[in-house]
């Protein structure tokens, strides 16, 4: 059992590519949902300084 705390390059490099292919699938995904990507930024609370606070669920 290895004990290291630091990754070694390829392990970063592989975490690396996962978590950008990641955000890549993601926002080709919100680009083909508005709904789901409008719903998203209503319950931000407010992450856009757009000065809402909390969650809108119950609102349509």
């Amino acid at each position: 059992m290895k004990n290291n705390i630091i990754p070694t390059t390829p392990e970063f490099l592989r975490e690396t590519l996962i978590v950008l292919g990641g955000a890549i699938l993601a926002a080709m995904v919100l680009s083909q949902l508005p709904t789901v990507r409008a719903y998203i930024q209503r319950n931000m609370g407010g992450a856009a300084g757009l000065g809402n606070v909390g969650c809108d669920c119950d609102t349509k």
